[in-house]
């Protein structure tokens, strides 16, 4: 796996009904006809709750919202996805919350979902998780402000992707900085090739993915190349090593790309 098949795993386009084709058929035909029934077989049909909320959520009627919110402890992850497909400003309180969740994929789609309904409602309650004493919850509610313009957002990324104590905070930082394609944080990539995590080089290689340039790329096989004279006496190690093998590949192959395409608008 590279970095990119980590948040390519988070996102949930059709990882609700990818096991079961009689629901996936009704997510893409169900019209708001069909609302109360569906409502109906939530509250009963504890095996389907997930994506009867998920279907619920798509046919995106307000009222609905503080149903659908109500199964926010039992089906956490499913209820983020499907207040934000309805985005309507009822489902930010639960949204907020599930920003704070301990499992990562529901905090993904939390902010998926605050994103899409944005307002400045949104952002007032992010900005109270900035100040969350666990920083899984702080890095996530940055990115969210970040991809709507706040100021703050970015600002808070490029401290965590310093000076963050946890390194999968740190890692975290610098690879939402990179989506972001912040080329004010590109020295923090750079200087990420050199720590002494392979995590937090394999995720520094990833944003460099997305801002660097050709000139970086002698750095990122040298990464690599130091990388590779490393012998894994854990688990752990080995997976961070064939993280960065992975990502650097794609890595490079990114930059290559985008450069030939600049040189050619030359």
């Amino acid at each position: 796996m590279s970095v990119n098949d980590t948040f390519t795993e988070l996102e949930l386009d059709s990882y609700f009904f990818c096991e079961n084709k009689v629901l996936g058929a009704l997510y893409s035909l169900v019209t708001f006809s069909y609302a109360k029934e569906i409502s109906e077989l939530v509250e009963t049909a504890t095996a389907y709750r997930p994506q009867l909320l998920v279907i619920l959520g798509k046919i995106g009627h307000p009222r609905y919202a503080y149903f659908i919110s109500k199964f926010a402890d039992r089906e956490p992850l499913a209820v983020a996805q499907a207040l934000g497909q309805m985005k309507q400003p009822a489902g930010i309180p639960v949204l907020a919350r599930l920003l704070e969740s301990s499992k990562e994929e529901v905090r993904w789609a939390a902010s998926q979902s605050l994103i899409h309904i944005k307002g400045d409602r949104v952002v007032d309650s992010v900005k109270l998780r900035l100040r969350h004493p666990n920083q899984d919850v702080v890095v996530i509610a940055a990115r969210t402000l970040a991809v709507l313009w706040v100021a703050d957002g970015r600002l808070m990324l490029r401290n965590l992707s310093q000076k963050a104590q946890s390194l999968r905070t740190r890692s975290l930082a610098i690879a939402y900085l990179g989506q972001l394609k912040d080329l004010e944080s590109r020295a923090i990539f750079v200087s990420g090739l050199q720590d002494k995590s392979l995590m937090i080089q394999a995720y520094s290689i990833y944003a460099l993915g997305l801002v660097g340039k050709a000139s970086d790329i002698p750095m990122i096989e040298a990464s690599l190349a130091e990388a590779k004279k490393m012998t894994a006496t854990i688990p752990q190690d080995q997976e961070a090593l064939d993280l960065i093998d992975e990502t650097t590949r794609e890595t490079l192959g990114q930059i290559r790309k985008r450069s030939g395409q600049e040189n050619g608008k030359r």
